[in-house]
């Protein structure tokens, strides 16, 4: 094994998970431009309503009817798949407001980035609702 490989996999691995979290506060900000950037021009998500594409996703996620008062993202693995393929999973849990309505999420996730044409772009989105 290569003495060198570790801290480069720790590297990508606390780049991915960056990436990741700035994924979320992007979309509390409301940053469309930014947030899109760093999805594939493929990227779905797949939630208990069904598989949903790229535009409707990201619109999901600025929507200005939500406004998240706290948003928490813990427990990160990250799993190399391939050279140009990995995968995240956390937790996050977060509160605010949908549409005048207060809610509170505490969910399983999972993101695939994947390195396209040098760059690390979300492709994949998937949330499952934590059990009680």
């Amino acid at each position: 094994m290569n003495a060198f490989a570790a801290p480069a996999t720790e590297s990508l691995e606390h780049k991915l998970i960056a990436k990741e979290k700035m994924s979320w506060d992007l979309a509390v900000k409301a940053d469309a431009a930014s947030y899109r950037a760093l999805h594939a021009a493929d990227f779905f998500t797949v939630s208990s309503g069904g598989v949903t594409d790229r535009v409707h996703s990201e619109n999901s996620a600025l929507d200005s009817n939500v406004a998240f008062q706290h948003c928490d993202l813990s427990d990160f693995s990250v799993k190399r798949l391939a050279d140009n393929a990995v995968l995240i999973t956390y937790h996050a849990k977060a509160d605010g407001l949908d549409h005048g309505k207060a809610f509170m999420m505490d969910s399983f996730a999972s993101s695939l980035w994947m390195r396209r044409h040098g760059t690390w772009l979300n492709v994949f989105y998937q949330a499952t609702a934590a059990g009680k």
